[in-house]
């Protein structure tokens, strides 16, 4: 049986706030010029999405989507930072 979980003011609140740092990324990368550049702002928005996911899976107090949001925070960062290997040889 799946039952409803509410999730609290504070913690709506706080959610929210860590949803409008991630739009600072979104802007960031609108004005990024160079490609490292642009791969720097690309893994640090994949890092707060990640952290956001977490952070809802401990809100939820489900720790299968805190997993996923781990995953996706490790496979983002590993793929990040072989996209920038493969810039810095070119």
């Amino acid at each position: 049986m799946i039952e409803p979980v509410p999730i609290l003011g504070t913690d709506l609140i706080l959610f929210l706030i860590m949803v409008i740092a991630s739009l600072i990324s979104v802007t960031a990368l609108n004005r990024c010029k160079s490609l490292p550049e642009r791969i720097a702002v690309a893994t640090s928005f994949g890092s707060k999405i990640a952290l956001m996911i977490i952070a809802f899976g401990v809100f939820r107090g489900d720790w299968m989507i805190g997993s996923i949001g781990a995953i996706i925070l490790i496979s983002g960062d590993a793929g990040m930072v072989l996209l920038s290997l493969t810039e810095i040889q070119d």
